[in-house]
Order: structure tokens, then C-alpha cells, then sequence
């Protein structure tokens, strides 16, 4: 809990900072500039994740499991991710020219440049957070991020254009890639780990394989919106359809804290056959209840204010959609992924995917011509719902239980009723409209008061705990 909730702080704060560029770039740009800057961006998340593959996850479970060979194990990461990122920017690159350019069109060669320099070298991350040590974690994703701020909105405010933009996020990568090559380089490594060096890259690579197709999957599932909006509405819809959906990373972030926390502790207890790692996910699932409800309490009362006060009027189309983004929220709790690696069982995490973007695809082309830029959040919120359900019968299956045993439902239950009656705070439109702008943090504030109230007066077992913590830190003595 502590490590998630370090994680999480440090991702929050992150994506604290990756909201201001938008809210400037919405006042630097025209909504066609913010669009095709919102498009460039799409087709380079998508292909990083390709080229990623997952490989750099998988050193929160091989460098838990294999202590000893530290090195060999992040040497294998970069290697692999070299070799796949070249090769999906090759693909890719034949693919748009033989289209004439339907692809990627004019901004072919500076996705391929930067995807390149992003995804290379970029294991710091995880290879800090398999050896359980969240502060290098925050200083180098802050670090990180306020440079892409800097950089972004300087460009924008000197040039008033997306190409200068995307260039100078290019130059940005080449320098971050050439630091952490000279970094990895200085850090050198014991005697004992370089004497080692005991190669794995089979098991390493088998199990990237259905972990990076799942991500590739989900990602793409998420991308589908967005790449139906820009070929069939154009930019302008896409920038709307953008800060819509600008709630992603943050679901992302509380869900990911919890799993990337959990994930080392379960890859050391793989000898345990299944039952402490299930006992433990369940504790996650509470965890996770916990952050994404409170969360999702506020975005949706305050969604009309956050969209309209961030990104101006203009951008008002895209209340509706934040709204219906947000009940993925709920789905987002139960991350059976990491329960089904836990045991080995990774091969469902792919065909639940697969299923899921299918799902996904077919709602786009049915209903979107109907329905417009809602429709496309409403159809990646069925086909989530769906995989959860269609994960949910593979992990038990996998651990031999039934859907009692699938969760602790009573200590869910618990937090989802201390989220509706918090909520009550929020009947009406006292806050907005007594206090302004400043009523959505004083709204909050008491929200969450009254939820964490009464979330230990329902005896939460995870808020009972960390309480407790709280209370033994504050009774220790002071060192001299």
C-alpha cells in the first residue's frame, strides 16, 4: 500500500503536469493546430506501444526472480526493444509508402524519428521499480515530463505551429536517449552480477510475447476512437474527442500504481502455487476500488466545469464524452491480467483482447455514422466491460474458484456505499454555485473527507490498516 501509494502520488503529479500542456496549447493553437498536434501524438502512442512490446514491464518480474543477474536482465530488455522497434518502424514506414501516404501522410518521417528515440533506453522505470525504490522512479518521470512542458509550450508560443512542435520534441528524445545511454553506462554493476551473467532470452521473450500482445491490443482498442474520429470527422472532431477522453491517463495511472506495485511482490511469490498471489490481488482489487470510485465521484459532478474552466468554450462538445469515458472506471478496478501472470496463464490476456477490439470495431462502424463523438466513447466502454467479463471466467478457471471467491464483494461493496453517501455533498450545484471555480476544490475536499469517514466506520480493512500505520508512525519516539 505504501509503495502504491508513492507510485500513484508520483504518477499523479506527472499527469498533473501533462494536463497544463493541453490547457496552454488550447490557447496557443487554433482547434485544427491543437487537432493535428492531437494526431501526431495518436500515431505515435500507438506505435510506442507496438515497438515497446511490454518488454521493459517485464523487468518488475524478471529482476524480482533473478537478483543475481540484474544486468543481464535490463541488457536483454534494450536489446529486444531495439530489434522490435526497428522493425515495426520499418513495417510501418513500407506500409504508408505503398499507400501513398495514407497511413501516416506528412508527418511519416518524424513519427518514425521520434517513436525511435522514445522507446530506446527507456527501462528506468521499471528496472527502479523491480528493485522496489519509488524516488528515482519520481524524479526521473517529473524530470522528464517538465522538459516535453517546456519545450512543447515554448515552441508553440514562438512558432504558433505543429511541425516546430513535433521537431523540437525530437531533439528533446535524441538528447534524453544519448543521457541515459552515458547513465546506464556509469552505473557500472558488482563483480558478483557481471560474473554471472546468465542469459535467459527465450523465457524473457516468451513471456513478453502474449504480455506485449495484450498491450498492443488494449492500446489499439483505446487508439480505435480516436483513429475513427481523424479519418472519418477530421482533426476538429479529434481535438474535441481528445480532451473527451483526456481522463485516460489518469484511470490509467491509478490502476497501473496498484498492479506495478503488486507485480514484483507476486512474481516472488510464484512458488506459493496460486494462493498468496490470489489473496494478495484481492487486497489490490480493494485498493484499486478505493482510488478509482473517489476519483471518478469528482471528475463526473465537476465534469462540465473541468472541460469548459481547462480548455475554454470551445471544447464544450466534449463534456458528454468525458462523462461516458468515466464509467470505465469501474472496469479498470479488477486488473486480471496480473492475476492470470501471476500463475502462467498470460495466453487469455490476448484472446480477451482480441475479442474486445473486434467488439470494439464493430460498434465504430455501426454506430458512430448515427451517433457521432459519443458513440466512439460509448463503444470502447462496452468492449472494456466485455473483456473484464470475458477475463474474469479465465482467472477463475485459472485459480479453480467461483464468483464468490473472485473478490472480497462485501469490502467492495463497502467502498462503493461510502462513495454514495459521500456524494450526497454534491446534490445540488451548491458548490459551483457559491464559490465558483474554487467550490470544485473545496467540493472535493470535503468528499473525500467524508468518504475516507466513512470508509473506516465501515471498517475497510485497507483504510483500518493504513490508518493504523499512520498512528504508529506518529507514536514513534523521535531519534536523537
Amino acid at each position: 500500500m505504501s509503495r502504491t501509494a508513492i507510485i500513484s502520488i508520483t504518477r499523479f503529479m506527472n499527469q498533473g503536469l501533462v494536463v497544463i500542456s493541453p490547457i496552454l496549447l488550447v490557447r496557443l493553437l487554433t482547434v485544427e493546430e491543437f487537432g493535428r498536434y492531437r494526431e501526431f501524438l495518436l500515431y505515435t502512442g500507438l506505435l510506442t506501444t507496438i515497438c515497446a512490446f511490454g518488454i521493459n514491464n517485464s523487468l518488475l518480474y524478471f529482476i524480482p526472480a533473478r537478483p543475481q543477474n540484474v544486468r543481464q536482465m535490463v541488457r536483454q530488455a534494450v536489446t529486444m526493444t531495439l530489434g522490435t522497434s526497428a522493425l515495426v518502424v520499418g513495417i510501418t514506414l513500407l506500409a504508408d509508402y505503398l499507400s501513398g501516404g495514407a497511413i501516416l501522410g506528412a508527418v511519416a518521417l518524424p513519427v518514425a524519428l521520434y517513436v525511435l528515440l522514445f522507446v530506446n533506453l527507456d527501462f528506468w522505470e521499471y528496472y527502479w521499480l523491480a528493485q522496489k525504490r519509488p524516488v528515482p522512479v519520481f524524479a526521473y518521470t517529473t524530470s522528464r515530463l517538465i522538459a516535453r512542458i517546456l519545450v512543447v509550450v515554448t515552441a508553440a508560443t514562438i512558432w504558433r505551429d505543429v511541425m516546430p512542435i513535433i521537431w523540437s520534441l525530437i531533439a528533446l528524445e535524441a538528447t534524453r536517449i544519448t543521457v541515459s545511454f552515458i547513465a546506464w553506462q556509469r552505473t557500472g554493476g558488482d563483480l558478483a552480477d557481471r560474473a554471472v551473467q546468465e542469459s535467459c532470452w527465450r523465457e524473457q521473450f516468451l513471456y513478453c510475447l502474449p504480455v506485449g500482445l495484450a498491450l498492443i491490443l488494449v492500446t489499439l482498442n483505446k487508439s480505435l476512437g480516436n483513429l475513427f474520429v481523424t479519418k472519418t470527422l477530421g482533426v476538429v472532431a479529434l481535438a474535441h474527442y481528445a480532451i473527451g477522453t483526456h481522463i485516460q491517463p489518469v484511470i490509467g495511472v491509478l490502476r497501473n500504481s496498484v498492479s506495478d506495485a503488486v507485480l514484483p511482490e507476486l512474481a516472488a511469490l510464484k512458488n506459493t502455487k496460486g494462493e498468496g498471489a490470489l489473496a494478495l490481488w484481492r487486497r489490490s482489487t480493494v485498493v484499486s476500488m478505493i482510488l478509482l470510485t473517489a476519483a471518478g465521484v469528482v471528475l463526473f459532478e465537476f465534469a462540465h466545469t473541468f472541460v469548459v474552466t481547462l480548455f475554454s468554450p470551445s471544447y464544450e462538445p466534449a463534456v458528454l464524452i468525458f462523462q461516458i469515458y468515466l464509467l470505465v472506471l469501474v472496469r479498470e478496478v479488477f486488473d486480471f491480467g496480473v492475476a492470470l501472470r501471476a500463475v502462467g496463464k498470460t495466453a487469455p490476456i490476448v484472446t480477451s483482447s482480441l475479442f474486445a477490439i473486434v467488439l470494439n470495431l464493430l460498434l465504430l462502424i455501426t454506430v458512430l455514422p448515427l451517433w457521432g463523438l459519443p458513440a466512439a466513447a460509448l463503444a470502447f466502454v462496452i468492449s472494456r466491460w466485455t473483456e473484464g467479463m470475458v477475463l474474469s471466467r479465465s482467472t477463475m478457471r485459472a485459480y479453480n474458484i467461483g464468483v464468490k471467491d473472485l473478490a472480497r464483494w462485501g469490502d467492495l461493496g463497502r467502498v462503493a456505499l461510502a462513495a454514495l453517501v459521500a456524494s450526497v455533498v454534491f446534490y445540488g450545484s451548491f458548490w459551483i454555485d457559491h464559490f465558483g471555480l474554487i467550490g470544485v476544490v473545496l467540493g472535493g475536499m470535503v468528499f473525500m473527507s467524508l468518504f475516507i469517514v466513512l470508509l473506516l466506520a465501515f471498517r475497510v480493512p485497507e483504510a483500518v490498516a493504513m490508518l493504523g500505520r499512520l498512528r504508529k508512525t506518529e507514536s514513534l519516539p523521535a531519534k536523537p
